[in-house]
């Protein structure tokens, strides 16, 4: 059973290259430049390949350099026998969580909060909250144990994956086992974290979390088709889920995703989703203190990690590549971003009827198309 891992400003250049199984393509805008028309169908060649290799269901992907728009298409199917198309949503999954980060620093700079001070000053019962920070949460260096890896957890959501949680029932679980290190101690990927740092958000802000994310994020970015849930809704049109890790071929779609986004989970289309990721990767939302603190190695000595290979505030940092690698429920992805070139690329899948469950087939597509667009320094993965 899969789990979430570890992780436009200007006019388009094209009108978009939305390809289907045959190999067909829409056509660029008669004001594209031939050389970027040769660009894009170049890439996206690239890309069918290595979904036709995957043996996926659908994929919907976008690349980026600077604010121009190289390339954005779908390929494959959603539902199964229809096309899938550019403009779908997905569910976001990993990419929200710098999103969480860029809010607390938001609020840190306005004196509403520190990044320092214990979340027992908004979340007293929750043990040990004397001696765990906000900081802590977005590095995943608090210590509580992921309820994600609960053998109670995991049978609840293999019988019923439609369910709905709450963030006590959630951190319940997570508090139901010891932790796992003294806080700010050590580091290990933890669902229960981003739960805990949503509350705290919640708390401190006097605001739910959509509206935080909406006022903050999506509105100045101009998201305007992405939106924040804590339901199984997600509005059309959006790409179908489809997965193999229940033993089965199913579609996911509206499998409920409080289970493991319970911080927030996004749905939205992949030019908005590059949108983000380019504003996280320039530090267009913070000032330039907080942008630098954002990246900076702030995890390095603990566990594999170094200055330059590190786990940060949602984001790994891959030398100067930031590196984001989603999966729930059908929905994997993953997004790049070069802080030299510019370059951003985000790509999402579902899975085919022979498709690994455990498997995320997103990442050797966007690590290939970045290797495409970058030769002389292509994203060395984990």
């Amino acid at each position: 059973m899969r789990s979430l891992c570890v992780a436009l400003a200007l006019l388009l250049a094209l009108t978009g290259c939305a390809a289907d199984d045959s190999g067909g393509s829409a056509g660029a805008s008669g004001s594209t430049p031939p050389a970027a028309d040769s660009e894009a169908a170049r890439l996206t060649d690239l890309i069918r390949g290595k979904v036709a290799a995957a043996g996926v269901t659908g994929a919907v992907f976008g690349v980026w350099r600077g604010d121009e728009q190289v390339l954005l298409g779908a390929l494959g199917d959603s539902p199964v026998g229809v096309p899938a198309a550019a403009d779908q949503r997905v569910r976001v999954g990993q990419p929200m969580e710098p999103m969480l980060s860029t809010v607390l620093f938001q609020l840190a700079g306005e004196g509403v909060l520190t990044l320092d001070e214990p979340i027992a000053r908004w979340l007293p019962d929750f043990p040990r909250a004397a001696a765990i920070t906000p900081r802590m949460l977005a590095d995943s260096t608090s210590g509580v144990a992921d309820y994600v890896t609960d053998p109670e957890f995991l049978r609840r959501f293999q019988e019923n994956p439609i369910r709905p949680y709450t963030a006590r029932e959630l951190l319940e679980l997570a508090t139901a086992r010891p932790p796992l290190f003294a806080p700010g101690t050590g580091w290990s990927y933890a669902h229960s974290d981003l739960v805990l740092l949503g509350e705290v958000l919640q708390h401190a802000s006097g605001k739910p979390l959509g509206e935080l994310i909406a006022q903050r994020i999506t509105g100045p970015l101009g998201m305007a088709a992405s939106a924040v849930v804590l339901t199984s809704e997600i509005a059309e049109p959006y790409l179908h889920g489809y997965t193999t890790e229940r033993g089965v071929f199913e579609d996911s779609t509206f499998w409920n995703p409080t289970a493991f986004l319970h911080s927030g989970n996004m749905n939205a289309p992949v030019a908005d989703i590059g949108r983000w990721v380019r504003a996280l990767g320039t530090g267009e939302l913070l000032a330039p203190e907080q942008f630098e603190a954002m990246m900076g190695p702030s995890t390095a000595g603990l566990g594999p990690f170094t200055t330059e290979r590190y786990f940060a505030f949602g984001v790994v940092h891959l030398g100067e590549w930031l590196f984001m690698n989603p999966a729930y429920g059908g929905y994997d992805g993953v997004a790049f971003h070069d802080t030299t070139t510019g370059t951003t690329i985000v790509v999402y899948t579902t899975d085919g009827p022979a498709s690994d469950g455990n498997a995320n087939p997103a990442i050797p597509i966007g690590a290939a198309v970045a290797g495409a667009l970058v030769p002389d320094r292509p994203p060395q993965l984990p």
